[in-house]
């Protein structure tokens, strides 16, 4: 599928979003409101970018630059098989995993929750701990490639291969959006879904600790 034809249906999503909001709710936003608005359009922009790169055959690459209207986002290209998996690994695989990210999860709901956001409200997580969490498990990893035999840098993608975006915004907000994107080799290129989008995110433990003092 081409860069063009990829740009294109993600345009078609944003634009289905901002539709949804309204236009006269746009229109008549505080200065703040527009340019959360703004914001959040940027960031499935810079999503539209590197899927589209990835799936026009480029090399996948782990942190990938990206700028639109006027800002710079910084795109997090992860897969599956890299986290610690709340729906498959021993308990004593994820309690390591939520402790080397300062968090304590409650494994007798972790096993049967639906996905990491209803795990993320059970636990009542702020949105820089959801973003760790996100950070250090996967739910799911199911029966996809994966790249895990090929590993990241470099690799090019296959039909079946998931990848999971953190799309951050350079704005006072501290603004992250998170999705999900299975990689499908046909016209329709990918399947997209896990969209969140957290305010207000700060640096994991784990990200602290590993810069100088």
């Amino acid at each position: 599928m081409s860069l063009l034809a990829m740009s294109f249906t993600f345009g078609l999503a944003v634009f289905g979003g901002a539709l949804a909001a309204g236009l006269h709710a746009y229109l008549t936003a505080s200065a703040w409101e527009a340019r959360d608005i703004r914001t959040r359009i940027a960031l499935e922009s810079a999503a539209a970018t590197v899927l589209g790169g990835l799936a026009a055959g480029g090399p996948v690459t782990a942190e990938i630059e990206t700028a639109s209207d006027g800002s710079g986002q910084r795109v997090s290209i992860m897969v599956p098989a890299s986290r610690a998996d709340l729906a498959e690994d021993a308990p004593e695989t994820i309690a390591a995993a939520a402790k080397a990210v300062g968090l304590v999860l409650d494994p007798s709901f972790t096993s049967r929750a639906r996905g990491l956001a209803e795990v993320s409200a059970h636990h009542r997580l702020s949105a820089p701990q959801e973003d760790c969490l996100r950070q250090a498990f996967t739910y799911g990893r199911g029966g996809a490639p994966m790249m895990t035999a090929r590993g990241l840098e470099g690799a090019r993608l296959r039909a079946g291969d998931q990848v999971d975006l953190r799309i951050q915004a350079a704005d006072p907000a501290r603004t992250v959006l998170w999705m999900r994107a299975r990689f499908t080799g046909s016209e329709t290129g990918w399947q997209v879904h896990d969209h969140r989008l957290l305010r207000g995110v700060t640096a994991c433990p784990r990200a602290r600790a590993a810069r100088p003092g």
